[in-house]
């Protein structure tokens, strides 16, 4: 019922505080911190085996780049020091000539023999080398 003008006036009442915010509160933390102990279990491990597998990746392209650059500068080296290279560049390494008395064949066998001593002549076993 409602009268015209009047206003109910309860100043005097007071409304008591609602305490189990506290409660909810604390729910509500432990709940967080169960949530981040167990994406900790489960995520913490995956995040590092991704993270190795990233700088196993970084490491192989780093051993790959290093081999190709070994087999660059093998190859560079068998070119500087291949007999053909030196025989034209002798003179400019002050390399002698050897003369054809001192020189020794390598058989397939693995045996050393000395030159023929004429043009007919079969290869001899060297004696007296070192």
């Amino acid at each position: 019922m409602r009268i015209a003008g009047y206003r109910p006036r309860n100043n005097y009442l007071q409304r008591q505080l609602d305490r189990r915010w506290r409660q909810w509160l604390t729910w509500c933390a432990a709940g967080a911190a169960a949530m981040a102990v167990a994406l900790g279990a489960f995520v913490g491990p995956r995040q590092a085996i991704v993270r190795l597998r990233y700088e196993i990746a970084q490491l192989k392209a780093e051993v790959a780049a290093l081999e190709r650059q070994r087999r660059s500068l093998q190859l560079e080296l068998e070119a500087e020091t291949s007999p053909h290279r030196l025989a034209a560049h002798a003179r400019e390494l002050n390399l002698a000539q050897v003369p054809p008395h001192r020189l020794l064949f390598l058989t397939a066998t693995g045996e050393l023999v000395g030159p023929p001593a004429g043009p007919s002549a079969p290869l001899v076993p060297a004696t007296g080398v070192h």
